[in-house]
């Protein structure tokens, strides 16, 4: 019942005029009617870079500022071009049409309106269905003329983009809105939606104050804190559902903020005097974007007391320079290393996020350099190089340079000098790391160098999940014993975030993308390094050989990323020489961290991790659980090839009596190597794919969905292990999938986004269907 009432709820919701508003005056006509019809059927495309001919419809600024025939993605442009984020980088609709976006609001008769017409159209040809992922069919009428030749080429191309067609309630709706002239929300419901409660507003106070005192070292805090915060969506605890931004402002708070616009965080903001401010978000959340992060008492005490720890004060502060202001370890050499170390841990899934679901809501040019699952710890603080030595420190900071330092147009001819000195740099750094090692570790790192969360922390064990284009950050070993694992260090953890965070430029050109992707390659291949110095000198080469197999990688191995740290020490003793990955993880898991630190053990997923029988005791596996676990992490050989067929991301709901549960499937897709930026799909091993699941929702892009029952889930785990081919694959979802133009499609769609929404209001975002399976 619980399943079919929250259907209902979501059916009244996206209606565009019901009898439950009809005559009501008091009611915002565009809030209350048109908003929903956005959230619930235009968002799922709709909403950041990625969107269609950047139409972004998360609220009416978006509506106005209209659609801009320019790829964000293009990874080919030799010029940076200048950066359109909404909310950001124009604050007006004149200063949008300066920077080439076209109005979709051509008229208030709906037969000349172009947006309307783009609805229409699909209401019109709603049996036409489509062959192109959205990404790879936009197409952007600017005007009448050039949707008169769409709608005779291409009428497949109506909105939502192979999707079932709105109903004709909310068809209506939308032409009556047109005919008043599309007006957005009233003063009062903006005033309204401004308006925070007293306790939020005694927060905010209280949090500004604290960033924005006038000494050098609080400047200088506040400075790093904003650097790895202006990704954040800020909540309190007394509202998880009302998000704010960290920005700097021109004006004071108080006074109202002036958001000051600059490509990064880390460039100048061109005034001398500024201020750090909370500006709440305007728009509808969407899961692509949304990276929660809590704001309490406990959290302003913990910043206060991991940034007073020392004696340290600062001088004068650094400036914006180019090699400077990219570099952290220049930029804020003056805080203490632990602190800044300690504040990345506390936090360390949304430091680890930011780079997937940061500046570009499409982490295209980042997760092809990850493996599709993997384990990833951390170096405890006082195990750390630089925590332990000043002097460390002082010689490596200027081996640390970054791509960032050349800006968004590197000059394509200088390209390949850059990335040289770049090679040069880290690997000098490589053999700087390993001799201070062998000073202050002369018989290599233990079990007690791994960060153990101090016991209580969570983020100390995160497991990383790639989606094709995208990926998720989640605690604990989640799914099997991953073939590759990372330990990051601070310069490591520090590094990314700087790389494809706070330095990339999304609207940069093809040198700028490319240095950044390579420059995470080589983060990539420390923090494997690094995890392989916990394991025996003799087995490092091998997994080595195993991670990078082909011989093109292993030649790029041989000569950008020669071994160093090969035959060092280990302090970890294993009683089994042949499987000493899996026995350091097992040690780390069920040894060296404590039950609150790891979570729960996933015996769902688990085949090649055991956990001692004293563990086990009275454990008993969840029905569902169990039933799933039949088809989990089992490789795609030949007799069970059945993960192959899947798509990157499904989601299951699975009802009963009792109400529904809702599992992700995720498509664990491995690769010979993950050396190269092109031709990924000539280095797969398939036969070595597995599925993972976990309840609840890990994925942003789901590309199938699957209805079942209680009753009906046997059958359904039976049919997935049956599947040998497509055609298996396809029968499976003819029974319990939910196709794009299955009548019921949206239904389906918006269950699930409500019962998320209602299990997770502080996680919740809208589903992206912009890779739905065709």
């Amino acid at each position: 019942m619980q399943f079919i009432n929250l259907f209902i709820i979501c059916f009244i919701s996206v209606m565009g005029v019901t009898s439950a508003h009809a005559g009501e005056p008091d009611l915002d006509f565009y809030t209350h009617k048109i908003q929903p019809i956005f959230d619930n059927r235009c968002l799922a495309c709709h909403s950041c870079f990625n969107a269609p001919c950047q139409l972004n419809l998360q609220n009416y600024d978006g509506f106005l500022r209209g659609a801009n025939k320019l790829n964000v993605y293009d990874g080919t442009r030799t010029k940076a071009v200048e950066p359109s984020r909404i909310w950001v980088d124009a604050k007006t609709t004149a200063e949008w049409r300066k920077k080439a976006f076209f109005t979709v609001h051509t008229s208030e008769k709906p037969d000349e309106n172009l947006f309307f017409r783009m609805i229409n159209l699909r209401a019109d040809r709603s049996d036409l269905s489509v062959t192109k992922q959205v990404h790879e069919s936009e197409v952007c009428a600017a005007n009448m003329k050039e949707y008169e030749l769409l709608q005779k080429g291409s009428p497949e191309l109506g909105m939502p983009y192979g999707l079932p067609p709105l109903t004709q309630d909310q068809l209506k709706t939308l032409q009556g809105w047109i005919e008043k002239g599309a007006p957005g929300p009233s003063r009062e419901e903006q005033r309204k939606h401004d308006q925070v409660s007293t306790t939020t507003a005694k927060q905010i106070r209280q949090w500004e104050s604290f960033l924005n005192q006038t000494d050098l070292k609080q400047q200088l805090i506040s400075r790093y804190l904003y650097e790895h915060l202006f990704l954040a969506h800020i909540y309190f605890p007394q509202n998880k559902s009302e998000f704010f931004r960290l920005v700097r402002s021109r004006a004071a708070c108080e006074s109202g903020v002036d958001e000051i616009a600059t490509r990064r965080p880390n460039d100048d903001p061109g005034t001398k005097k500024f201020f750090y401010c909370l500006s709440k978000f305007p728009g509808t959340m969407v899961m692509k974007t949304h990276i929660p992060y809590e704001w309490n008492e406990a959290k302003l005490a913990r910043y206060k007391k991991v940034f007073s720890e020392g004696s340290w004060k600062v001088e004068s502060l650094p400036s914006y320079a180019p090699g400077v202001a990219e570099n952290p370890f220049i930029a804020f050499k003056d805080i203490p290393v632990k602190a800044r170390y300690q504040f990345l841990l506390d936090d360390a899934q949304y430091e680890v996020s930011t780079f997937i679901k940061g500046p570009v809501c499409n982490g295209s040019m980042a997760v092809n350099s990850i493996q599709e699952q993997f384990y990833v710890f951390f170096l405890q603080p006082q195990s750390d190089n630089m925590v332990i030595s000043p002097e460390y420190a002082e010689k490596a900071k200027d081996m640390l340079v970054l791509p960032g330092m050349w800006g968004s147009d590197v000059e394509l001819l200088k390209t390949p000098l850059l990335m040289k000195k770049i090679v040069d740099h880290r690997e000098a750094y490589r053999k700087l790391r390993v001799q201070e090692l062998l000073k202050i570790r002369p018989k290599g790192y233990s079990l007690s160098d791994i960060w153990d969360g101090d016991g209580k922390n969570p983020n100390a064990l995160l497991t990383v999940f790639r989606h094709d284009q995208n990926a998720v950050v989640l605690k604990g070993a989640v799914g099997d014993l991953s073939k590759t694992a990372f330990v990051l260090d601070y310069p490591l953890l520090e590094r990314l975030v700087y790389n494809l965070v706070v330095n990339f430029d999304v609207f940069g050109n093809v040198s700028h993308q490319l240095m950044t992707r390579v420059y995470m390659d080589m983060i990539r291949m420390e923090a494997e390094e690094l995890f392989l110095m916990f394991l025996p000198p003799e087995q490092r080469i091998i997994y080595r050989r195993q991670w990078y197999s082909g011989l093109l990688a292993g030649a790029k191995m041989s000569y950008i990323f020669p071994t160093v740290g090969s035959i060092e020490p280990t302090a970890v003793r294993y009683t089994d020489s042949q499987k000493t990955k899996k026995q350091f993880v097992e040690k780390v898991l069920f040894y060296r961290f404590n039950e609150q630190v790891r979570g729960s053990l996933d015996l769902l997923n688990w085949k090649n991790i055991e956990p001692p029988r004293r563990m086990m005791k009275n454990i008993v596996l969840d029905p569902y659980d169990a039933e799933l676990r039949t088809v989990a992490s089992i490789p795609a050989e030949s007799k069970t090839p059945f993960a192959r067929f899947f798509p990157d991301v499904a989601y299951i709901t699975i009802q009963s009596a009792k109400g529904a549960r809702v599992y992700t499937l995720i498509h664990n897709k491995e690769h010979e190597n993950i050396s190269w930026i092109t031709g990924e799909s000539l280095r797969m091993s398939p036969e070595e794919d597995t599925l993972t699941f976990k309840e609840g929702f890990w994925a942003s892009y789901p590309n199938m969905l699957f209805v079942v029952t209680d009753n009906s889930l046997k059958d359904f785990v039976q049919k997935i292990a049956a599947i040998k081919s497509d055609k298996d694959y396809q029968a499976l979802v003819d029974i319990y999938g939910v196709r794009r133009q299955n009548k019921n499609f949206w239904q389906s769609y918006d269950a699930l986004n409500a019962f998320y929404k209602e299990h997770a209001p502080e996680d919740f975002g809208y589903l992206d269907l912009t890779r739905y399976d065709l």
